[in-house]
């Protein structure tokens, strides 16, 4: 039977609320398997599915220090390394969203389609 708590860490993956997305996102682009990503970070693979249920440290920089530093002591880590790992995470994620529909923004920008007939406006 497999662990309940690896199966949540890996549902928590895909929710920005928790460590496990940022982790999931550097792991990806470093192409880090569970042993990489626990060496990167300087901690037993076992602590992995507890260390991805943590909640993702806060963006600002002063309450960023203070969860990466909380989580660090709890699981014996390098701040520093913790630190870069997430932030390098956050801009990964930030690439992985959902874009907006292509022309939507444009689309918004006009008052009506011109008629066919008619030659589209020069820039």
């Amino acid at each position: 039977m497999a662990d309940p708590l690896e199966a949540l860490a890996a549902r928590a993956q895909d929710d920005p609320f928790f460590l496990a997305s940022l982790l999931a996102a550097y792991a990806r682009s470093e192409r880090l398997d569970d042993a990489g990503l626990a060496a990167a970070l300087g901690c037993p693979t076992g602590d992995l599915a507890m260390l991805r249920l943590c909640r993702a440290p806060r963006t600002e920089p002063r309450e960023f220090s203070e969860d990466v530093a909380r989580i660090s002591e709890r699981f014996g880590l390098d701040s520093q390394r913790l630190a870069e790992a997430v932030k390098r995470g956050r801009v990964l994620r930030r690439f992985e969203a959902p874009k907006p529909a292509q022309g939507g923004f444009l689309m918004a920008a006009r008052d009506h389609e011109p008629p066919p007939d008619q030659p589209p406006e020069a820039p």
